[in-house]
């Protein structure tokens, strides 16, 4: 399917899993500190994708702890360099 304006080069999902975070709150903390990390570092995977390919990217949060931004930025960065070696 090709690319036009109305496509993104990469959809991105995000979950946390009730069974480690019982509490909601807890969960969409973590969520939305994923959704953050891959907002501000999905661009360098932008620029590797072909124009005529979708990836599709489901992040799932599997720590038993409640993280730092700063972990969570570090793994998500080690993710998208991972992508960009397997788009290549």
């Amino acid at each position: 399917m090709p690319r036009g304006a109305e496509y993104s080069p990469a959809l991105a999902g995000f979950t946390v899993p009730k069974k480690k975070f019982r509490k909601s709150v807890q969960r969409h903390r973590i969520a939305r500190l994923l959704r953050e990390a891959w907002r501000l570092n999905k661009h360098s995977l932008y620029a590797v994708i072909p124009p005529d390919k979708q990836l599709h990217v489901f992040l799932i949060y599997t720590g038993i702890e409640m993280p730092e931004y700063s972990i969570i930025e570090a793994s998500v960065q080690k993710g998208v360099a991972a992508l960009q070696e397997a788009v290549k």
